[in-house]
């Protein structure tokens, strides 16, 4: 399968390319704004690597019937304020994976918009906050017949802080969406420095919307059962760790970007300070 690359250093347009997978490297510096489009009738996967600091722009657009599998990966260790906003347009489809593993802070505003009937949004977050995220995403189903699923699921190390929100908006005459999501997140740290807000926001009486929130420490059940095998607390609290994270990778159909992406949480959370 071919591997099609493009690197991205400043604001442009580009759109996603079918054949392999499209491989886009955005390198953030300052303010920058960058517009990806997935053309009409196509089907593809693509790899979207962040890194950098600054402010990024990210806008998406995905066409009408267009059918792709996307990885969003942020490989900052420094600072980025992300506002992003996908636009699907009719029968469009998008399953989408979202990593969070560096150590950096940084601050999203994420906006899935589903413009036109028929619009599919899967999103599957995997996070590993190691020093400050702030996070708002919102589904927002501007016409009917549409469906938004926000998954998230994530760590917080010790002296680290995450806040975030998970919105589901359905607009009046919007009718027959429905808006599903799921927030769990384990906390390493006793100080209340985690918040998870789930938010519905229904102008639409035929719809179908739900949100689940979890903020935990790690069960301490699993942790003794797993060290009387023999494993030690911080291999018993790795392992479980990966065992909240690792649902991202199957979102990407590319066996090459699977296994990477494997590798790259294992290693994430092998070099992580979970006690």
């Amino acid at each position: 399968m071919s591997n099609l690359e493009s690197v991205i250093v400043k604001s442009s347009t580009l759109e996603f390319e079918v054949g392999g997978l499209h491989t886009i490297n955005i390198q953030v510096s300052d303010e920058m704004e960058v517009t990806l489009i997935a053309p009409k009738r196509t089907k593809g996967n693509a790899l979207i690597n962040i890194a950098g600091h600054g402010k990024l722009t990210l806008n998406v657009k995905i066409e009408e019937s267009a059918d792709w599998a996307i990885l969003e990966m942020n490989q900052s260790d420094e600072s980025i304020h992300f506002e992003e906003r996908w636009s699907l347009m009719r029968n469009s489809n998008v399953l989408l994976a979202v990593g969070e593993l560096t150590a950096g802070s940084h601050i999203k505003h994420v906006n899935y918009d589903l413009v036109e009937e028929g619009a599919v949004i899967n999103v599957r977050g995997a996070t590993l906050v190691q020093s400050k995220l702030e996070a708002v995403l919102t589904a927002n189903h501007i016409k009917g017949n549409t469906y938004a699923e926000i998954n998230t699921y994530g760590i917080v190390l010790k002296e680290c802080m995450l806040k975030l929100d998970v919105v589901g908006v359905i607009q009046s005459k919007a009718k027959n969406s429905k808006t599903h999501q799921t927030s769990r997140v384990m906390n390493f740290d006793t100080k209340p420095n985690t918040s998870v807000n789930p938010q519905l926001i229904i102008d639409e009486n035929d719809v179908e919307a739900s949100h689940a929130a979890s903020v935990g420490q790690p069960d301490v059940l699993q942790v003794y059962y797993l060290q009387s095998r023999g494993m030690s607390r911080s291999e018993s609290l790795k392992l479980i760790s990966l065992g909240y994270l690792m649902p991202i990778v199957d979102v990407i159909e590319n066996d090459v970007v699977k296994e990477a992406l494997r590798e790259a949480v294992i290693k994430k959370v092998a070099e992580s300070c979970l006690i």
